[in-house]
């Protein structure tokens, strides 16, 4: 019996450990389980459904495609931010390691940007 996605990542999310002030990212293997490659950022909508997955560090945004207007993004990056904008002008930092399940409570998420900086 297959696992749903909510499942999936409160398991994958579980083996993440705190060591000193970094955190260590989850294994290779839970992240391809997951459908989301390592150090890549990860777009789903409901909990079955993964849309996208990102990995290049760019200067400015990329307008997503059919992410655009996931409720969930979920980072493998092991460092690094990355900055969600929504059409209606807010942006959220998601940090390295972190899954933000919220994105609809914020708007419509629309375009992405993977930075080298933990503070986006």
């Amino acid at each position: 019996m297959k696992l749903s996605l909510h499942r999936k990542l409160s398991v994958a999310l579980g083996a993440l450990a705190i060591a000193g002030a970094g955190l260590v990212a989850a294994p290779a293997a839970q992240a391809d389980e997951l459908g989301c490659g390592v150090n890549a950022v990860c777009f789903f909508k409901g909990y079955s459904t993964r849309t996208g997955e990102y990995h290049d560090v760019t200067s400015g945004y990329q307008t997503l495609g059919a992410s655009k207007g996931a409720d969930k993004a979920w980072s493998t990056r092991r460092s690094g931010g990355t900055r969600l904008h929504f059409t209606n002008g807010k942006t959220i930092c998601l940090k390295a390691g972190q899954l933000r399940e919220d994105l609809k409570s914020v708007g419509t998420v629309d375009k992405i940007r993977i930075t080298t900086s933990a503070n986006c």
